[in-house]
């Protein structure tokens, strides 16, 4: 069965890469333009891994975080974001994993990869 990757970003661009990438790789790809949408996304969907920005209009990624957290705690979260990966730890703790997006889309991959290893 495919795993379901869930993108949480709301730069179009970003999204779009995002999501070529992860369907020619093999996964299955839910892409949503903000955090309200992300989290009624898995309300309602079986999610392997979110990868989720952190700035976003309105709700920012860490209330996201938080909600995953607290309601479906079993769902790994990459964090991707253009701040420093110190920043990000600093602004959402206890993530799988975090990813700068300036360090292109091999790096996540691996990042990936080893999120969703049974």
């Amino acid at each position: 069965m495919r795993k379901t990757i869930l993108i949480v970003e709301d730069d179009s661009r970003i999204r779009r890469i995002f999501t070529r990438l992860l369907v020619s790789e093999g996964y299955r790809v839910i892409a949503v333009v903000n955090a309200v949408s992300g989290y009624e996304v898995v309300k309602k969907n079986r999610v392997d891994l979110v990868l989720l920005d952190i700035k976003m209009p309105q709700v920012k990624g860490d209330v996201l975080f938080d909600a995953m957290q607290l309601f479906y705690g079993g769902i790994k979260v990459i964090v991707s974001s253009v701040y420093t990966l110190l920043e990000q730890k600093k602004l959402i703790s206890g993530a799988f994993d975090y990813h700068d997006k300036s360090q292109g889309v091999d790096i996540l991959l691996g990042k990936i990869e080893r999120a969703l290893k049974d």
